[in-house]
């Protein structure tokens, strides 16, 4: 079973948590996550900190815990797309969960695929 909780970086409430669970659910799905044991806890923060300034998403634990950190803008004030960002965390979400190495280029090379598979399940 996969215990998920949504929060900001000092655990207040994100105001799009319901979207969120929604895209995060869907992905669970698809990914074939459900088999999986984990806590997964998803930090939105409005930017991240300044020694992170090329990134606006991480994800980072092992196969019981696994945090994602969400950025709403990068380290230039711009926005950014939530929920693309989530959807290639989502894929290092189930490297972590499987306990494998978490590599870039699968996560790159499937994120614009998972997030179009979610959003025509959302519609």
């Amino acid at each position: 079973m996969i215990g998920v909780n949504i929060g900001g970086p000092r655990g207040g409430k994100v105001r799009e948590e319901q979207k969120i669970w929604d895209f995060v659910n869907e992905c669970i799905d698809i990914l074939g996550l459900e088999k999986y044991d984990f806590g997964l806890e998803i930090i939105v923060s409005n930017q991240f900190e300044e020694g992170f300034s090329d990134a606006v998403g991480a994800c980072y634990g092992d196969t019981e815990e696994i945090v994602v950190e969400l950025a709403r803008k990068d380290w230039d004030g711009q926005k950014t797309e939530i929920l693309k960002t989530l959807a290639h965390e989502m894929i290092h979400v189930r490297q972590c969960a499987k306990g494998e190495y978490m590599y870039e280029n699968p996560a790159r090379k499937h994120e614009e695929f998972l997030f179009d598979l979610v959003m025509e399940r959302l519609v």
